[in-house]
């Protein structure tokens, strides 16, 4: 019994870290001294469909996967990402958990599009349409909308013991995904 509750505890550790990581980064993304990357970076990842003059047009799911991009994918002005200067601010503020969540995320690949291939509760076996490779990822929502062999777009990240979506994965319908691998 006690041993199932530090294993619960420990688990519960990692999770609130990289929940809480997750949520810092969208604020730290805000940061005054980004508005002029973040004006810029916009209109490409949305191939102009939205900049600042319609921004607050974006859902907020919009908004959170273009930040995640932001912050992992858009080389700042300095050459670096936004990740590397968020670890660069704050190491001396993060917990042990966060940090080595952190560490984790700073190699973290590109986003991608993922077929699911099955599932069981919360976890999901997807593969990479690009690659081929195989990934389990760990979603507390679940599988929600997606049917299998329809296609999730989101960067997975390692948390501890298991992968995760970054932020709210979008999803391609299986009448839209053709030829998508060719457009990847």
């Amino acid at each position: 019994m006690k041993i199932d509750n530090d294993i619960e505890k420990e688990r519960r550790a990692w999770s609130e870290a990289a929940t809480w990581l997750r949520r810092d980064l969208l604020k730290f993304a805000r940061d005054e001294r980004f508005t002029e990357s973040f004006a810029l970076a916009l209109p490409l990842f949305w191939n102009n469909y939205y900049d600042m003059d319609n921004i607050e047009q974006m859902s907020v799911l919009e908004a959170m996967r273009f930040t995640d991009w932001f912050a992992f994918d858009y080389k700042l002005e300095d050459g670096r990402y936004l990740i590397q200067v968020y670890q660069e601010d704050k190491q001396d503020e993060l917990s042990e958990h966060q940090a080595a969540v952190l560490n984790g995320w700073l190699t973290a690949a590109p986003s991608g599009a993922y077929e699911l291939r099955s599932y069981e509760g919360q976890l999901l076996s997807l593969r990479d349409i690009t690659t081929g490779e195989d990934y389990e990822v760990f979603e507390p929502g679940g599988r929600g909308n997606v049917e299998i062999g329809e296609v999730i777009l989101a960067r997975i990240l390692p948390v501890h013991d298991q992968l995760e979506f970054s932020s709210s994965p979008a999803y391609q319908p299986g009448d839209e995904i053709q030829d998508l691998p060719e457009k990847l």
